[in-house]
């Protein structure tokens, strides 16, 4: 966090804190304003609304090594969500993702992405001649300090996603980070542009952020106390401000088996992050002809950002399926050697298919409907068949064993 007193702002006065952001140190949303600093507006700072000017952010173009570095950083950011009013309670439906805000000690109130599980509905009162909202939303969080968990909550608590176009601000420094990057590339050529690499990121951020407000109302994120009251910093996967974003990091991955054969890495990525928000590398391992699925990993450098995968992979009242209904199966979560980290990353190892040539795509379903039950049957199948090849190979390797044991001269 820091100040920059020699630059200079680029904001109107009509613009406020419009945006909210998804902070590093306990990774809570926030409404923030985005100013442009420095001569080239290479420097971009975070303004945290009721916060005063030292919890500034400022992030700098030069410190953006990669486009999914740069990706990363951007899907942190979207148009503030809208308050839930008792009326309008009925827009909030099973299954649905919202912003809710979370209660802690000390009067601490964060807000954190959310699944809703379900929803008792109830009947409303009216008070003073104003409609109140009684209905109870049973909510499984999505990232936070209680990611995994299930809550109930009420209509005060809960903010609802809007669409929303990638702020202007972050388009022009987006811009200039990717002319850095592009400037970095061993191949790069000079007189070149970065146009093409910004319209892929565009069109990826499109794809992956549509959320928060419009109206006339003033919406906000107003948490409760510091930004890194609930995680101290060092406890966070990544803090970027005013700091190098590249360097080596331990590798943690999940395996995922009961793949469609014709399921892109990309979609799975993408879906990932759009139920999340957390950015992966995916991996899908070659399959035999004969076999009617296909595995992989999914790949992260952040711990606490496998846990909350994890548990949302693992929710007991939904599943990730194809777009032919077969379930996707988290099966492990491992933390990886030095040996296993140099592997998977090198892209000469292991398939990281593209797009072209799969067509399948990955959804969710909630508990209560066909299609559940339906993901529900065929998982518990698949982890009979995998539980009996587990069994046999066990046995094999047994007998093996005791063959081998067995003196030459008294084998068969």
């Amino acid at each position: 966090m820091s100040d920059s007193g020699d630059s200079h702002y680029l904001v109107t006065a009509e613009e406020g804190y419009d945006t909210e952001f998804r902070s590093y140190p306990d990774d809570a949303w926030y409404s923030v304003q985005l100013l442009l600093e420095g001569e080239r507006s290479e420097k971009l700072r975070v303004k945290y609304d009721e916060f005063p000017a030292e919890s500034d952010n400022v992030f700098l173009a030069d410190n953006f090594k990669s486009e999914d570095e740069l990706h990363d950083f951007l899907g942190r950011f979207r148009k503030v969500s809208a308050q839930l009013q008792d009326p309008n309670c009925s827009k909030v439906v099973k299954g649905m993702r919202v912003c809710a805000s979370d209660s802690f000690a000390a009067g601490e109130v964060l807000f954190y992405d959310a699944i809703v599980d379900d929803v008792l509905r109830k009947k409303h009162s009216n008070l003073n001649g104003q409609e109140e909202c009684e209905c109870i939303f049973l909510l499984f969080w999505l990232h936070g300090p209680n990611v995994g968990n299930l809550a109930n909550k009420g209509v005060a608590d809960i903010c609802l996603l809007q669409d929303s176009e990638l702020h202007p601000k972050l388009i022009y420094f987006m811009e200039i980070s990717m002319q850095n990057i592009v400037k970095a590339l061993p191949d790069f050529v000079p007189g070149t542009t970065s146009d093409d690499l910004v319209c892929n990121i565009v069109a990826r951020l499109r794809e992956t952020n549509g959320r928060p407000l419009s109206g006339s109302l003033r919406q906000g994120k107003y948490a409760q106390r510091s930004l890194s009251e609930v995680w101290p910093p060092q406890g966070t996967c990544d803090n970027r401000q005013d700091t190098d974003v590249g360097g080596d990091k331990r590798l943690y991955v999940i395996l995922v088996q009961n793949l469609e054969k014709d399921l892109s890495s990309s979609a799975v990525s993408k879906f990932i992050h759009e139920q999340t928000s957390i950015a992966t590398q995916v991996y899908i391992f070659p399959s035999l002809p004969w076999e009617p699925y296909t595995n992989g990993v999914i790949m992260m450098d952040c711990k606490k950002d496998v846990e909350q995968l994890f548990g949302f992979l693992q929710c007991p009242n939904q599943f990730t399926v194809s777009s032919n209904g077969r379930p996707l199966v988290a099966t492990e979560k491992l933390s990886l050697n030095d040996h296993w980290t140099l592997m998977l990353k090198s892209p000469n190892k292991l398939l990281n298919r593209r797009e072209g040539g799969f067509s399948s795509e990955l959804k969710v379903v909630c508990s209560g409907t066909e299609e559940y039950k339906k993901a529900k049957e065929l998982r518990d199948l698949f982890l009979q068949f995998t539980d009996h090849q587990k069994r046999l190979y066990k046995k094999l390797c047994t007998e093996e064993t005791s063959i081998s044991s067995i003196p030459n001269y008294l084998q068969l």
